[in-house]
């Protein structure tokens, strides 16, 4: 595989954003001329893609769509597997979901869309649907290369319509995946304190902690500056929606079986579950939590395993309730007290994007998301030390 690996760390102004960003298009130059004709042809159907959807045209020209050209996986370097990867899921949701809006909802997900979403999301270590982390994760560019990762200096990369509404969407998401840096970094620091017995670096990283919720809470609340709930539930989020039963024609390792696969949610970001572990909030082992961690299986590998070492780590609630500091335990729980905040923004913005207009009360993954929201918040204030 050639150069150009992705940095698999945490980074405190990128949180769990890829480094670097994710790539536009195919540098197709380095490659031989089947390959180069293979990619750009990708890249122009991802360019055109909301023109397609627009005009009808979207399901017959992706049917057209070639397999990839033999041995093309070992050509291309992470950010290349993953553009393929994105631009793959993108397709295979597009053309399953415009099916059944039109009527023509068949079961099968035709070769050129789906070997090299199976093969790329098999190489990656991922499910093979468009899930949260093509969606948003992989899904920006900055308008400045050397500016910041705030909402006025970004844009994304891919999308199913031309509204900006879309756009809007995704960078709020990816903003706060930005803002959450800090608090991802310090959760890890945090329980290294505990290890160290250094409380005050503890107090230190517990109002890191909460200053990062405010700030994404505060990134979430521009969320209707941009995004019309009309024009969210009808015009895109459609396009969201995971795979029912659908054969992925030209995969032999599944052998003909239909795959049911969950589409792209929020409850696939890995900040929530990062900053629950590191607190120590216990969640129940209801149907509703099983589908939650059935949900870290969509979540990028390395993503799922610091959430793992972060569950598995020295219990911060424990020490600072043994400690008997009434300044760690104000810390502790203020950082509670925001983190109930953004889950109670989140949950009114559920409310208004998707019931409120659709009277749906299941989510793109698949879940029931006010018995999930109004479960976990309750749960995080049981985690509040008295």
């Amino acid at each position: 595989m050639a150069e150009a690996k992705l940095d698999e760390s945490i980074d405190n102004q990128r949180g769990f954003l890829p480094t670097p960003d994710p790539l536009t298009s195919f540098n197709t130059d380095q490659y031989d001329s089947m390959t180069s004709e293979y990619l750009q042809r990708l890249d122009q159907v991802g360019d055109n893609l909301p023109d397609l959807i627009e005009s009808g045209e979207v399901r017959p020209v992706l049917r057209s769509l070639e397999k990839p050209p033999a041995g093309l996986l070992d050509k291309l370097n992470d950010r290349e597997m993953i553009r393929l990867c994105q631009l793959s899921g993108f397709f295979a949701s597009a053309y399953v979901n415009y099916g059944q809006l039109i009527g023509e909802d068949d079961s099968v997900l035709p070769a050129g869309m789906a070997i090299p979403l199976y093969e790329t999301s098999e190489e990656i270590g991922r499910k093979p649907i468009l899930s949260y982390d093509l969606l948003c994760l992989h899904n920006f560019q900055r308008k400045d290369p050397d500016g910041d990762l705030s909402v006025e200096n970004l844009d994304l990369i891919q999308s199913f319509t031309h509204h900006d509404d879309e756009r809007w969407f995704v960078i709020i998401h990816v903003a706060i995946e930005a803002a959450a840096g800090p608090a991802i970094t310090a959760c890890s620091t945090a329980q290294q304190a505990v290890r160290e017995d250094d409380p005050e670096l503890l107090l230190r990283k517990l109002h890191t902690i909460e200053e990062s919720l405010v700030e994404q809470t505060s990134i979430m609340q521009r969320m209707t500056e941009g995004n019309d709930t009309s024009v969210f539930a009808n015009e895109y989020r459609p396009y969201y929606y995971g795979f029912d039963e659908i054969i992925f024609e030209g995969v032999n390792e599944l052998e003909g079986t239909p795959q049911s696969l969950r589409g792209g949610s929020g409850a696939q970001s890995s900040i929530l579950p990062s900053i629950d572990a590191t607190l120590g909030i216990k969640h129940d082992a209801t149907k509703m939590i099983e589908k939650l961690d059935d949900m870290r299986s969509y979540m990028p590998p390395f993503h799922r395993n610091t959430i793992t070492e972060l569950d598995t780590g020295p219990d911060i609630k424990e020490y600072v309730a043994k400690q008997g500091s009434d300044e760690l335990r104000r810390a502790y729980n203020n950082c509670i007290t925001n983190l109930i905040t953004f889950r109670k923004v989140h949950f009114r913005q559920i409310s208004q994007y998707i019931r409120e207009e659709t009277g749906d009360t299941t989510g793109t993954g698949g879940t029931n998301y006010a018995y999930y929201l109004q479960k976990m918040k309750e749960e995080t204030e049981a985690a509040r030390i008295d």
